[in-house]
């Protein structure tokens, strides 16, 4: 088997994936901390810390501040969201000088990973020893809106070669595809520890950001401090701003879905090593299996995030 994928695609999928992912998951955080950051520039005037002169030269700088993070989350939003929802409504930020707003990475970012997914496993389909297997219905029930892709891959499907078949060939597939079910299974693991454990941890900080917040409106009963006052409106800001990137990552339905995949893979694995699957006509519905597994787990994965565009708040 080649160690390079058999398709020469004019569009780098992976590399596209990579990079609408990277802007569109960094949105969100980055989206919930600045308006948290915001409201930390607010309270600080009542925070009890500074004088009087001291506040009156921070005046000016704290506000721009606090305009700078309003405007940075706006910006985010605008050029992140989908278009199909907000073009219509985007005439006047055009007219303004924004031109290339509405970028759609959620979409895009679905686009390119569910294209990739067939791409990075078209050696495994396309090398099967004395046929092509093909399938490109995932990408079709996607929507309308991948019927190009659909397309590039049909053509270059097309021109490929068919595989021979030899004992030597079969030997070589197998450990190929021995080593592609080990590496998405452990993939697959640790996506799941480790979309687990940040659920967890933000979870544990706004639990903890509620208790600090009982605990400081206790004391303000007994000490009078306007910085006791500060802390319990900063706090369930915090908090606020942990469950806001929870509800927007996602991270449990994605975590159950990457242990789902996980054991699944696992039972592939077995069936492999089985001597039912010794001969080609049988390992051919088992390859079936793993790609119809991994192409629907990219689906399953765009359907979780489809209502989750990138938002000012």
């Amino acid at each position: 088997m080649p160690d390079r994928p058999v398709l020469t695609l004019p569009e780098d999928y992976e590399t596209q994936a990579d990079i609408y992912s990277h802007r569109y998951r960094g949105a969100f955080v980055i989206n919930f901390m600045l308006g948290f950051i915001a409201v930390l520039i607010a309270l600080v005037p009542l925070t009890g810390l500074l004088d009087e002169h001291t506040l009156h030269l921070l005046a000016l700088p704290l506000t721009l501040a606090e305009m700078s993070c309003i405007l940075m989350i706006m910006l985010i939003h605008w050029y992140g969201r989908d278009p199909g929802t907000y073009n219509a409504s985007s005439g006047l930020l055009r007219r303004l000088g924004l031109k290339h707003i509405n970028q759609g990475w959620r979409q895009r970012w679905g686009r390119a990973r569910l294209a990739a997914e067939q791409v990075r496993f078209s050696n495994l389909m396309l090398g099967f020893p004395g046929k092509k297997l093909v399938t490109n219905g995932f990408i079709g029930a996607a929507g309308t809106r991948y019927d190009d892709t659909t397309q590039v891959l049909e053509q270059l499907i097309g021109q490929c070669a068919v595989a021979p078949v030899s004992a030597q060939y079969e030997a070589q597939y197998r450990r190929y595809l021995v080593s592609l079910l080990e590496n998405q299974r452990i993939y697959h693991e640790n996506n799941a520890h480790r979309y687990h454990h940040i659920h967890h941890r933000l979870h544990r900080i706004a639990s903890r950001c509620f208790y600090l917040t009982l605990l400081l409106c206790v004391s303000h009963l007994v000490l009078h401090h306007p910085l006791l006052s500060v802390s319990t409106a900063l706090l369930p800001a915090l908090a606020a701003t942990c469950h806001g990137i929870l509800a927007s990552g996602e991270f449990t339905k994605l975590s159950a879905q990457s242990a789902d995949m996980s054991a699944a893979l696992a039972q592939l694995e077995q069936r492999l090593q089985t001597p039912a699957h010794a001969s080609l006509p049988t390992l051919e519905p088992l390859v079936r299996d793993f790609y119809s597994l991994v192409v629907q787990d990219a689906m399953d994965w765009h359907l979780t995030l489809r209502d989750k565009d990138v938002q000012a708040a």
